[in-house]
Order: structure tokens, then C-alpha cells, then sequence
């Protein structure tokens, strides 16, 4: 794996190029998803959303899968907390990432404890996907 340059308008970000694109799936019910997508889709990742935890589970019992999930902790029919807890229980390996808007350190550590690979504050920015990336890289 090699790293590209993807030029925006504010700085150069740096993206992974492998052979097969890395597939990621955000998980979240608002605008933020927009946000996330646009800066997902910069790095070369293939994008699919969901709206809310039980579309990710459901996406999964249907037999998709993917490298990366960014969820949301609040959101609507299932949060993300329940949301990873049943994807980890199904036996998905997949890289978690909690998103959200809460930074009370009580709150993060619950979302983590439901099997999240790492957490950041919203929304993300081209330094935390580098980070994730470069995690999920060397894995």
C-alpha cells in the first residue's frame, strides 16, 4: 500500500491507494453524514450509509461487509452503542469507529466498552481519517 495526495482547497490529504478500495460504511442520522461521506470519498474509500444502528445490523445479516464503520452514538431506532454490540456479537471484525457529539468522558467510555476500535469527537477531520486509516492499515 502506498500513500496519493488528494489536494483540497485548504491542504494536501493524504490517501491510501491499494488495490482494492477501502469499503466503509457511516452509520448516522443527520447532516454529519453528508460530511463524513465528502471526506470519506477524498481518501478513495467506497462509501455506503446508513441512517441508523439497525440499518448497519441489517445491512450485515444480509451479507454485506466492510473494512471501516463510522456510527454515530445518538441516533434514532437503534444507537450506536446497541448497534456495535450486536455487530460484534454476530462476529463482525470490521474496524468500529465511534462518532459523536458527546465529550464527557463517562459517555465515551460506555460507547467504547460496546466494542468500538476508538472514538472521536465530531466531526471528523482530515487528521483523524489518517489516523483511522492508517490503523486500519496495519491491521
Amino acid at each position: 500500500m502506498g500513500f496519493g495526495n488528494v489536494t483540497s482547497t485548504s491542504k494536501t490529504i493524504k490517501t491510501i491507494d491499494t488495490e482494492k478500495k477501502i469499503s466503509v460504511l457511516i452509520v448516522e442520522d443527520d447532516l454529519i453524514q453528508k460530511i463524513h461521506k465528502v471526506i470519506m470519498t477524498k481518501f478513495g474509500t467506497e462509501v455506503q450509509l446508513a441512517a441508523n444502528g439497525k440499518e448497519a445490523v441489517d445491512l450485515f445479516l444480509s451479507g454485506a461487509s466492510f473494512d471501516l464503520i463510522l456510527t454515530d452514538l445518538e441516533m434514532p431506532i437503534m444507537d450506536g452503542i446497541e448497534a456495535t454490540k450486536q455487530l460484534r456479537s454476530m462476529g463482525v471484525t470490521s474496524m468500529i469507529v465511534g462518532v459523536t457529539s458527546r465529550n464527557q468522558d463517562s459517555e465515551i467510555q460506555a460507547f467504547m466498552k460496546s466494542g468500538l476500535n476508538a472514538c472521536y469527537v465530531k466531526p471528523l477531520n482530515a487528521e483523524k481519517v489518517t489516523a483511522v486509516l492508517n490503523e486500519l492499515k496495519n491491521n
